[in-house]
């Protein structure tokens, strides 16, 4: 018995054809949601940036809501595809791209053009090479899990103490902390996003399942990359006169 195809060709990533297609769609919903919350920004800071900024400093009260309020979709989101109702879940990602966009529309109008560009950029660049580990190393990295789960809370509550204390120093700390923590839940995600795959497409899952956790999966990469770059841009960006 010959067990050597030479005429077969290797494909030398690991990855199958069915996981090729559900990263496409992942990657493909990510990207439409950056591609909303642009446009969302771009309309926040042409026209009804006074009434945003108002919402956000206005009151603490405010920012608090709309945090709120993404928590709730992100549950939602997660929600509708344990649902089996991918659209549904779709239209949530948009809705959450949308909100985001308001925090977008602020930070346009606060930094130059030239600064968001180099954000975008350095973001991509770290994202891509983070992302490609995640997908390619043969380790599992879900050891990893916990502690950026602890990490993570550790930042949240940075975060909140400083919408209290404006502490420029404290929202330094943060933002560099922000940059290595969804960095590394970049690599994190998609070395979960693979796995989860391989283990629903060997339990025969269809396709509206596996649409239903692309959805979710572009959700957690979206988040990772919108927070590097959030937090690039307040490190490094350049303020407007």
């Amino acid at each position: 018995m010959n067990n050597f195809d030479f005429n077969t060709r290797r494909d030398v990533t690991g990855a199958d054809e069915g996981m090729k297609l559900f990263f496409q769609k992942v990657y493909g919903f990510m990207a439409i949601a950056l591609l909303v919350t642009a446009i969302s920004g771009f309309i926040v800071q042409k026209f009804f940036l006074p009434q945003v900024i108002t919402l956000f400093t206005g009151s603490w009260i405010g920012t608090i809501a709309v945090v709120a309020i993404e928590l709730v979709l992100v549950g939602m989101i997660r929600g509708a595809s344990i649902k089996n109702n991918p659209a549904k879940a779709f239209g949530l990602l948009m809705t959450f791209a949308v909100a985001q966009g308001l925090t977008l529309g602020i930070l346009l109008a606060f930094y130059t053009s030239a600064s968001v560009l180099a954000a975008f950029g350095s973001t991509a660049a770290l994202f891509g090479g983070m992302a490609a580990y995640g997908f390619f190393t043969k380790k599992s990295l879900a050891g990893m899990g916990p502690i950026l789960f602890g990490l993570l809370i550790g930042l949240i509550v940075a975060s909140l103490i400083n919408i209290f204390m404006a502490s420029s120093g404290l929202q330094l700390l943060v933002s560099f902390a922000s940059v290595i923590i969804f960095a590394l839940y970049t690599a994190y995600d998609n070395n979960m996003l693979r796995q989860n795959y391989v283990q629903m497409a060997g339990q025969g899952a269809d396709d509206s399942q596996l649409t239903g956790i692309a959805v979710v999966g572009a959700l957690m990469l979206y988040m990772d990359f919108i927070n590097i770059f959030y937090s690039l841009l307040q490190l490094f960006g350049d303020q407007r006169d």
